[in-house]
């Protein structure tokens, strides 16, 4: 028996890495397009995140993302840069707002 978490019926949890809840604007920068998205990053770890955008894309599609560090508190004021890949995705808000996870492939700076 697969233990179930987040509350849905059947979906299993795939997850094996600590999330680290947050709240940083994030861009999102597309090889076939010269216009960036933006959203916001709630969540971090190891091998993913979690995003919230307006922008709605293809399955597996690839892009870069960039995570922008809090304004206040320590650490590094460069954002997080990794080259994703889209997991899922959940329209939040009907035709305005979607979450998307997305697998880590290679971390950029």
């Amino acid at each position: 028996m697969h233990a179930l978490r987040g509350g849905k019926m059947g979906q299993r949890e795939q997850r094996t890495a600590r999330r680290i809840p947050m709240n940083c604007k994030v861009k999102l920068r597309f090889k076939s397009s010269s216009m960036p998205a933006y959203g916001i990053c709630t969540d971090l770890s190891v091998g993913g995140l979690t995003i919230r955008t307006s922008y709605v894309p293809r399955p597996d599609e690839t892009f870069d993302v960039l995570v922008m560090p809090p304004v206040s508190g320590p650490g590094p004021r460069t954002p997080f840069a990794a080259h994703v890949q889209v997991k899922r995705c959940h329209e939040v808000e009907r035709g305005k707002l979607y979450e998307l996870g997305l697998a880590i492939i290679e971390v950029l700076q």
